[in-house]
């Protein structure tokens, strides 16, 4: 009786301590929380729409290879500049599904090196990467790999296919930025709360294929049109860490789902080994902006450029 008994009393001890422990971690003293809620959101919802909206601007789609035989060995650089359209204020309220903003107007453009490198069998890989430092607010480590090859060759055109991926995420500032801070945490500036700047992640992840036709304008060879079709699959999360006047909101949403994209252009051969791409790109994107509202398509329209040289 006495050992059952030194029992009870170590457990329920053991109990007070840890609920104490426990409150000790969420509450600083200062009546303020953490909290680390991980949600699956639906591929519908405005943060998912915001999510792969920018995963799509950031495809490694489109901009083919001119028509010209890529031998083992051989070495294409390049620089890809893409526009990234600023968003409208109602676009914007993406946050709390729906119904907060969010300061995801950063970046203009897309920039970034791209390296295409000949393999046997004409197989040629490509590596995609913007650079890794700070610019217009936010810091991307994105790497995006693709594998690409000829399917059907004639002297005029060609029938091509391309299978792409990326992994990596950009860091920015948008759940609080610091245009909120000037205002009080609950405000009409600030509806957020924030008594910080945030320091979020947006992971951008996918894997997608297309394939491409392009065509050499016999008359004028420089000339050449091409289209291109793909479907991706999206497997994205955002992660918040701002500090709001409740504490320190570390929320995690995920979401993932496919998308379709086509994009069409025209590349001129400056010489042999130069060649400049300008390419439409386009990817029907469905949202529902909050529980009530309809299903609608409020897809990513951009325009895409490639200057690229091969050495051999």
């Amino acid at each position: 009786m006495f050992r059952l008994r030194n029992i009870k009393t170590f457990v329920l001890t053991f109990g007070f301590v840890a609920l104490a422990v426990n409150a000790g971690a969420q509450n600083s003293g200062s009546g303020t929380y953490n909290f680390r809620n991980n949600y699956h959101i639906g591929f519908e919802r405005p943060e998912a729409w915001g999510l792969k909206y920018f995963a799509s601007a950031s495809l490694l789609s489109g901009l083919p290879a001119p028509l010209v035989e890529h031998s083992a060995g051989s070495i294409t650089v390049g620089l890809e500049m893409d526009w990234v359209p600023q968003l409208d204020a109602g676009q914007q309220r993406i946050g709390f599904n729906g119904t907060a903003p969010e300061d995801v107007n950063k970046a203009p453009i897309l920039a970034r090196p791209v390296v295409r490198i000949g393999l046997p069998k004409r197989f040629s890989v490509l590596i995609a990467a913007p650079p890794p430092f700070g610019l217009f607010g936010v810091r991307a480590h994105l790497l995006a790999l693709g594998v690409e090859r000829p399917l059907i060759v004639r002297e005029h055109w060609t029938l091509g296919w391309r299978g792409y991926g990326q992994f990596g995420n950009v860091k920015g500032a948008f759940t609080c930025p610091n245009s909120v801070l000037a205002f009080a945490p609950g405000s009409a500036g600030n509806p957020t709360e924030c008594v910080g700047e945030s320091a979020d992640v947006a992971s951008l992840r996918y894997a997608g294929t297309e394939f491409q036709f392009s065509y050499r304008i016999p008359r004028n060879p420089k000339f050449i049109p091409h289209v291109a079709a793909g479907g991706n699959f999206v497997d994205a999360v955002f992660q918040t860490h701002a500090p709001l006047e409740d504490g320190m909101d570390e929320t995690r949403l995920w979401t993932r789902g496919g998308t379709f994209s086509g994009t069409a252009g025209i590349t001129y051969m400056v010489n042999k080994k130069t060649a400049f791409t300008v390419d439409a790109f386009y990817s029907p994107l469905w949202v529902k902006r909050n529980a009530n509202a309809p299903r609608t398509n409020d897809g990513l329209f951009n325009v895409r450029a490639l200057v690229s040289y091969t050495f051999r």
